[in-house]
């Protein structure tokens, strides 16, 4: 499966008691899986844990599409037992529908018998049992009553066939289980011990040598003090300006590279890999969501480097966490969704706007710069007149000393600033990638489960049985007995819950109608998630036409099946895919394999096709004479 729900846990075990293994057994046959079970809830009545419902759907689950026929000695012997034991209570719903069972089971045996018989007793069962029988036992209700029983339970398929908004949840049981939301983190620069040394030491001496010159210069005139202050105010005023307006400009720059067209890749991601799938993805998201209206090609070109430096981002902060890339297809929809309605309001690039360096900023910047120089020149000339010598060699170091000061807070400063502005930036989107997480995770909510699956497609065979039927003008009672193969289609999604059979977006349903003329065959490719029925094809063919039957089963479990005719015509299916997907916790290949197989009908498939290509018309006479009444069931019954 593509996908698996490992959260889900109808079909696992919790512990080893009865009633654990009834509850998961009554899943399994929820699901379309009878045999399994019948093996969970036939064990733990032999456990001690039997009621009136759980013999119920223990006899449910023993009959369930099967046929008198198919039932083997084993069967009848426990069949026996349970008719002979008397149920543990009485006078409710679920001992009326045992009682109910075992009625038709004994009808069958009797020569000539009328299933009519039993038709007030359907009325009086509960909705719940009376709809299980004839969902599962259809294949022991023969003759007349068969007629009634199919027109009723037509009714029912009909009603529920899309019903529970089948057309807007299918799509959900597909979809994996999304990654959380994240983004790129904004790495901090710190600076070396040996740059905040050299930073700091050159800020002490600028300090001193700064202080010296103000010192000289006091020994000259009380003016020179104001001009001190000046040029000090005037130079704090124009760094921190001049400090902001250098961010802001990086800033852009820096916002301006993700948008800038992509260079062709030296080097491109390894086929199949997580940032090859990302690579689809994009491209896939980019192409759909392309705005209407305008020409496509210009908005993913212009829009081509700010989706790539997404893209990277989505590679580097999913790539180390063993995510696949379908968890995270949420988020390239969410992002390339994003660009789409900023590139159409003309907002990709609001950044511009908002860090463009403000005039008050660059005249405050300017008029600083110009008071420093005014004041250090007059404070300079006025300790040069003062001691010459001494004042030239302060000025020089002060020079240097500002020189790499400036230099060195200056990149200790902008990246801290940088480092504000991205953290910023990346706490606030990853508050609006939060949140489309959790909107995406609310529809996801509405996930039908696994049981809701299987009844959709129970209705899907019916209603295709329907139409095999009316095409072929037939009574539901000329049907002597029928077969169904489900297997996945050509191009189809799978997913499944855990322990559970796969279920798929659109199946390839094989149908074989057997009548006293032949085999009415018909193909139908089945979009799950509509309902609706595509590509039909139909086959007539003679019992005596078939040829062999067989089904080839892979190392990895992938069975196909293939019918072959005396003409040289063949009807093949790939009923089940290769079991290469990686397994969940506590789950176990071949037992995967054999819920898998039950759920897709093969088995009493094959016990039809082989009777007949091994005993051809011979084996038509004896279901015949079994619906009328004429061949008793053995004994042990």
């Amino acid at each position: 499966a593509q996908t698996v729900h490992g959260d889900v846990t109808v079909y696992q075990l919790s512990d080893d008691t009865p009633e654990e293994k009834y509850r998961v057994g009554v899943n399994y046959l929820d699901g379309g899986m009878p045999a399994r079970a019948c093996e969970l809830i036939y064990d733990a009545i032999v456990k001690g844990h039997e009621t009136s419902e759980v013999r119920f759907h223990w006899l449910i689950a023993l009959l369930s599409g099967r046929t008198i026929r198919q039932l083997t000695k084993e069967d009848f012997s426990k069949l026996k037992t349970g008719q002979e034991r008397p149920l543990p209570s009485a006078g409710d719903a679920w001992a009326d529908g045992v009682k109910l069972i075992f009625r038709l089971l004994d009808l069958l045996k009797m020569p000539g018998a009328d299933l009519q018989l039993v038709v007030g007793e359907f009325g009086k069962l509960g909705p719940v049992q009376r709809d299980m029988i004839f969902r599962h036992l259809e294949m022991l209700l023969k003759g007349p009553l068969e007629d009634q029983v199919w027109h009723r339970e037509l009714e029912r398929v009909k009603e529920n066939q899309m019903g529970d908004d089948r057309q807007n949840r299918v799509w959900i049981f597909f979809e994996p289980k999304p990654a959380g939301p994240r983004v790129r983190q904004p790495v901090r620069v710190e600076p070396t011990t040996a740059e905040r040394f050299r930073a700091t030491a050159a800020a002490a001496v600028f300090g001193l040598a700064a202080a010296y010159i103000g010192w000289q210069a006091l020994r000259s005139s009380a003016w020179t003090l104001i001009a001190y202050l000046v040029s000090a105010v005037g130079g704090y005023t124009g760094v921190i300006n001049g400090l902001e307006w250098h961010f802001r400009v990086e800033w852009i720059h820096t916002r301006d590279q993700q948008h800038l067209t992509p260079r062709l890749r030296t080097k491109e991601a390894p086929a199949g890999g997580f940032a090859a799938t990302v690579d689809r993805l994009f491209s896939h998201y980019s192409a759909k969501y392309a705005p209407e209206g305008v020409d496509r090609t210009a908005w993913l070109d212009s829009t081509a480097g700010i989706r790539r430096y997404l893209r990277d981002e989505i590679a580097e902060v999913y790539r180390e966490a063993g995510v696949k890339a379908d968890r995270v297809a949420w988020l390239i929809r969410h992002r390339v969704t994003e660009v789409k309605w900023g590139w159409r309001a003309g907002t990709l690039t609001d950044y511009r706007d908002r860090f463009r360096p403000r005039p008050a900023t660059k005249a405050a910047c300017w008029a600083g710069l110009a008071a420093f120089a005014l004041g250090g020149f007059w404070v300079i000339s006025a300790a040069v007149r003062t001691e010459p010598l001494s004042a030239a060699v302060s000025v020089a170091v002060t020079a240097l000393a500002g020189g790499l000061a400036a230099r060195s807070w200056l990149r200790i400063l902008l990246e801290r600033r940088r480092f504000s502005a991205a953290e910023g930036d990346s706490k606030q989107r990853q508050a609006d990638t939060k949140a489309a997480f959790d909107r995406w995770c609310a529809k996801l909510a509405r996930k039908p489960a696994d049981k809701e699956m299987a009844a959709w497609l129970d209705c899907d065979r019916k209603i295709l049985m329907d139409q095999a039927i009316r095409h072929y003008q037939l009574a539901p009672s000329n049907v002597i007995t029928h077969a169904f193969i489900e297997a996945p289609a050509a191009t189809h999604k799978s997913a499944r819950v855990r322990n559970g059979p796969p279920r798929y977006s659109r199946y390839h349903l094989l149908l074989f109608l057997l009548t006293t003329d032949g085999v009415r065959q018909m193909t139908a490719d089945l979009d799950f998630e509509n309902g609706s029925f595509h590509d039909r094809h139909r086959t007539n063919f003679r019992f005596d036409a078939v040829a062999a039957v067989h089904v080839s089963e892979t190392d990895d479990h992938q069975r196909t099946f293939k019918l072959e005719l005396v003409n040289g015509h063949s009807i093949s299916a790939q009923v089940t895919e290769a079991s290469t997907e990686q397994l969940a916790p506590g789950e176990d290949p071949e037992s995967l394999s054999r819920t898998a197989l039950d759920a897709t009908g093969l088995t009493t498939t094959l016990h039809v096709l082989e009777g007949i290509a091994a005993e051809g018309k011979e084996w038509i006479k004896h279901e015949s004479q079994q619906e009328n009444g004429r061949m008793a069931v053995p004994t042990p019954l």
